[in-house]
């Protein structure tokens, strides 16, 4: 069982003044109001036997002859006389003897006894509080001899305070009882501060633990309106306002949490130590970054020292920013010191990191993209406007080279404007512009006119174009310009890259597979090319996105705009397919096309 020491504590003090009150009472009645009880009796005893006393001394004859209704006086003080004091034991020798219980008390006490012999002057015996008599009863015994011409006498008088003692253990009897009683009323009450005080604390206690735990599904019970009971009432209130702030906490933490989680900013939370103590997976993966990136930099090699900067913004307490420019990102990072508004004492630094290569590769790409579409639109420009005006200038002497100039001018003319409407198409399709035509084509003999069209490029780059497809018929609800600007830019594209090879065999080759459990049809243009780099592949769908120029067995890659594919898979997802791309560098390249198999009649259906 728990003790509650504060129960106890009360229980105690309570019983202790308690007791202490009984026993100065009863030491009080015992030492002194009983004493001073037995010394006025003795006193008023001793008042009594000396007025008879002397009433014997002035009359004998008197006294004898009143003796009986004196001994009347009180019931306590008893006279005798005794005519012959040598035979006190015998009854005859008794003029008026003491009754036979008195006598027998006096014979007691050897004290008295031993003075019942005759003597000539007055004896007075007093017992003494101190005495060790055998009863120890208080008493007064007086022995007279009254003067008497007729026969010698002797007048004894003996009070006796034994009904005192009666008394007293009466009082003892009921001190004992109070006794008992105090003891039983102790015992009640500790229950009663038991059940009203310690196990309403102890309950506290436990709830007050468990709501240190988190833990808030049990309630104090409130009965009365006492101050416990409003105490209780009081915790019951604390534990649903702590709940509730918990479950708003919680909330707020888990809302945190999951923002930490999801953002595209890297967060982390040092101490005053450079002790990392928080951070979300961008955060943690911008510092591995880091780390690999840092041990592939010599001393002597310029490298932002993260850890300096910490230490800058810890001794100066204001914000940093720099960037960090690694070899395959870009970040952009910013160091917050947390400083105490009250003390002015960091608290830590909080780093938040942007990674900005896209942007960074964006940028990049649009200036390459600039610089691309000025070449590709100033070549065909100065071979317009120099044959224009030669034709002006009738430099051209035969109507056979006018014809071929503007021919000349004709083609350039149409791979500008080939080239305006890529740039435009592609930014109506980003845009959600665009409308698709859809009808129904059988893909054996589309695929089979497409690599036509390409046989003269094809064997002016002195390779071959090979088409597999299935026996049976392949039908696809498609737009067929639009798919025709696909395998425009994908054929040609494979053509250039494995023109560019100096392999025996270079080939492009365009395959047909009827997916019908999965319920699509794949198409794949193939080469045996230079292939991409891996770097390259997560990125070449991206809108003005070239291979690095600055690789020397790519430097082909450098003619172009960078829009093409970028097109390609714009188009391809509008026909809510997508593209895969495998390569391995200098053997080739794959570019598959998944498209959904869909009726004529399910495509009606999707538009009603």
């Amino acid at each position: 069982m728990k003790i509650n020491v504060v129960a106890i504590r009360i229980w105690l003090i309570t019983f202790g003044i308690t007791l202490f009150s009984f026993i100065a009472t009863t030491f009080f009645y015992g030492v002194f109001y009983s004493q001073q009880i037995k010394e006025t009796f003795m006193n008023d005893f001793e008042e009594i036997i000396m007025n008879v006393e002397r009433l014997a001394i002035a009359d004998p004859h008197f006294l004898i002859e009143s003796i009986e209704p004196i001994n009347n006086l009180h019931s306590s003080i008893h006279f005798a006389i005794l005519t012959e004091p040598d035979e006190y034991e015998s009854p005859e020798a008794w003029l008026y003897p003491f009754p036979s219980d008195v006598m027998e008390t006096m014979l007691n006490k050897p004290e008295i006894t031993e003075n019942f012999q005759p003597t000539s002057v007055p004896l007075f015996l007093r017992s003494d509080e101190d005495d060790t008599m055998r009863y120890n009863i208080p008493f007064v015994f007086r022995v007279l001899p009254p003067e008497s011409e007729e026969e010698e006498l002797l007048l004894y008088s003996y009070a006796d305070l034994s009904f005192l003692i009666a008394i007293e253990r009466r009082m003892a009897i009921v001190i004992s009882a109070l006794i008992g009683l105090h003891l039983l009323i102790a015992a009640y009450y500790y229950m009663y501060l038991k059940k009203n005080i310690s196990e309403p604390i102890n309950a506290m206690t436990n709830i007050a633990f468990d709501f240190a735990r988190d833990d808030f599904s049990h309630q104090l019970p409130i009965a009365g309106r006492d101050d416990l009971s409003e105490l209780a009432m009081a915790m019951n209130k604390m534990g649903h306002s702590l709940e509730t702030n918990r479950t708003v906490v919680k909330q707020e933490k888990e809302l945190l949490s999951h923002i930490m989680d999801n953002i595209e900013t890297g967060i982390l939370y040092y101490d005053s130590d450079l002790t990392l103590l928080l951070s979300n997976p961008v955060g943690d993966l911008f510092l591995t970054q880091y780390q690999i990136e840092r041990t592939n930099f010599s001393e002597e090699e310029e490298f932002v020292n993260l850890g300096d900067e910490l230490r800058k913004v810890i001794n100066g307490k204001k914000i940093r920013e720099f960037t960090i420019e690694m070899e395959e990102s870009y970040h952009h990072v910013t160091v917050l010191p947390l400083v105490d508004d009250l003390t002015e004492d960091l608290r830590g630094v909080l780093v938040s990191t942007r990674d900005l290569t896209k942007e960074h590769r964006l940028d990049k790409m649009r200036v390459d993209f600039i610089n691309n579409i000025s070449h590709e639109l100033r070549t065909p420009l100065v071979m317009v406007q120099g044959y224009s005006e030669a034709i002006l200038d009738d430099v051209a002497e035969s109507t056979e080279e006018k014809k071929e100039m503007a021919t000349i001018i004709r083609d350039e003319s149409q791979r500008m404007n080939r080239m305006v409407n890529e740039m435009l198409d592609l930014s109506r399709m980003e845009a959600g512009y665009i409308e698709l035509q859809k009808t129904e084509v059988n893909l054996n003999t589309y695929l089979r006119s497409l690599l036509f069209r390409f046989d003269k490029m094809a064997n002016e780059s002195e390779m071959s174009l090979q088409l597999d497809t299935p026996k049976e018929s392949v039908n696809l609800v498609m737009d067929k310009d639009k798919m025709d600007q696909v395998f425009v830019n994908l054929i040609n594209n494979a053509i250039r890259h494995t023109s560019m090879t100096d392999k025996d065999e270079r080939v492009v080759t365009l395959q047909l597979f009827n997916e019908i459990d999965l319920n699509e049809i794949v198409m794949v243009v193939k080469d045996t090319g230079t292939g991409i780099p891996e770097d390259d592949l997560p990125y070449i769908f991206d809108r003005f996105f070239k291979a690095d120029k600055s690789r020397n067995n790519y430097s082909f890659n450098a003619n172009g705009t960078g829009i093409g594919l970028s097109l390609v898979q714009n188009i391809v997802e509008a026909h809510e397919g997508y593209m895969e791309v495998e390569s391995v560098l200098g053997k080739g390249a794959s570019f598959i096309i998944h498209l959904p198999i869909m009726s004529l009649r399910d495509e009606l259906t999707d538009q009603d």
